[in-house]
């Protein structure tokens, strides 16, 4: 049975491109903590490890950090909710990637 949801109405702002270079980041690993104030993202990407290095496997690289209030991370979650129903009603369901561990 499919679930009404209602996602709030929120005014719609002009955009510009940031004066002071804004980061734009890539992520595919999120460490996630919190306090009782907000939530905060640590955006990472996973990386193989460079010939030569001791690590033979793979590694995180931190790109950046988001923190928000829990009212902002409610908004997202709901717009992060959205647009993945969008991508897979065009493109099928998104399955988890599932690394196998190196040996």
């Amino acid at each position: 049975m499919e679930q009404n949801k209602t996602v709030p109405v929120s005014k719609s702002f002009e955009w510009s491109e940031a004066k002071n270079n804004a980061a734009e980041l890539y992520t595919n690993l999120i460490h996630l903590t919190w306090t009782l104030y907000d939530i905060r993202l640590v955006l990472g990407q996973l990386k193989s490890a460079r010939p030569g290095s001791d690590n033979s496997g793979f590694f995180v690289e931190q790109q950046g950090s988001v923190t928000m209030s829990w009212s902002q991370a409610k908004v997202l979650r709901d717009m992060l909710t959205d647009q993945v129903a969008r991508y897979e009603k065009v493109n099928g369901e998104i399955k988890p990637i599932n690394l196998a561990p190196s040996e």
